[in-house]
């Protein structure tokens, strides 16, 4: 074989390994993305069901016609907390588990200083949820 074979070939070894490198680098970028995706995707829908399980509960005045909104926001959280203990560190699941309980202690507790006690608790949580998050992306 002469100078032009051995060059031919070790343009298409180069290129082949070039596209190897190319597509594992790449591959890990894409996987790094939908991660941060799927991750800020869960922090943001655990925390909106928070704020809208506390704002329907601020609101119940003692009756039972929430019940069900404040359960359905309740479900809502427990199930994007599992999509949180999927893709965040511990950390970040302790200080969701954390909040609700306290989202569930807003449900369980009657109308008045009770329930505005829970409200602040939960407030709390919820903080300690965005700080965890925060820490989590490097934010």
């Amino acid at each position: 074989m002469d100078a032009s074979g051995w060059a031919a070939w070790a343009a298409a070894v180069t290129s082949l390994a070039t596209l190897v490198v190319t597509t594992v680098v790449g591959g890990r970028r894409e996987r790094h993305r939908w991660a941060r995706d799927a991750l800020t995707d869960a922090f943001v829908a655990f925390l909106e069901a928070s704020w809208r399980h506390s704002d329907t509960a601020g609101g119940t005045a003692g009756t039972d016609a929430y019940a069900e909104p404040l359960l359905a926001e309740y479900r809502e959280m427990r199930s994007q907390l599992t999509r949180l203990r999927l893709l965040a560190t511990d950390g970040v699941v302790d200080a969701g588990e954390s909040l609700l309980r306290r989202q569930r202690q807003v449900h369980d507790v009657p109308a008045g200083p009770e329930r505005d006690e829970a409200l602040a608790a939960a407030s709390r949580a919820r903080r300690a949820v965005i700080d965890a998050a925060k820490k989590e992306m490097g934010l």
